[in-house]
């Protein structure tokens, strides 16, 4: 994947349901919907043949980890790693990260995890796609207008499903 220009990054529930199609022995005990854990795949296989990389960051990560220890699940880091890449943020765009973190604490309805998920994913350069099925995230207009902001219109895509139906 090293080389690569673009990338797609994932939100937990999005992770959770790519897992969970590729690996059931251990997410079964997720209550994952199965058209989620469909698309999921056929998504990050389409987005991977077009050269399009996918990353997770590390705060994706921690959220999972929680909720695996939660339901009393145990697995390795190679299969929550998949063949994805971690998220890091380059340095330039530390400025950009503060920023949408500023914008996205003044929306009440945003828990902070996913303000910080979001602001990350905003503030990457190399990010062009935020993948996600929560419709809070998708629909949001305080991240809607940040992300045009600090982009200047040509943001991330944020959505569950990046190709024209």
């Amino acid at each position: 994947m090293r080389g690569l220009n673009s990338y797609a990054y994932l939100d937990t529930n999005y992770l959770i349901a790519y897992l969970a199609h590729r690996d059931q022995r251990f997410f079964r005990r997720l209550d994952v919907d199965s058209e989620q854990k469909r698309e999921a795949n056929r998504v990050v296989t389409r987005l991977t043949s077009k050269g399009i990389g996918i990353r997770v960051q590390i705060f994706v990560l921690a959220e999972l980890v929680t909720q695996l220890i939660e339901k009393g699940i145990n697995v390795g880091i190679g299969v929550l790693y998949s063949n994805f890449e971690l998220a890091m943020l380059r340095r330039e765009n530390i400025n950009k990260f503060i920023e949408a973190l500023r914008i996205l604490a003044k929306d009440p309805m945003l828990e902070e995890m996913d303000s910080i998920i979001v602001a990350h994913a905003m503030s990457s350069s190399e990010c062009k796609y935020f993948l996600t099925f929560d419709r809070k995230l998708i629909n949001n207009k305080i991240i809607n207008e940040a992300n045009r902001k600090l982009n200047e219109g040509n943001g991330l895509v944020i959505t569950s499903y990046p190709f024209s139906k």
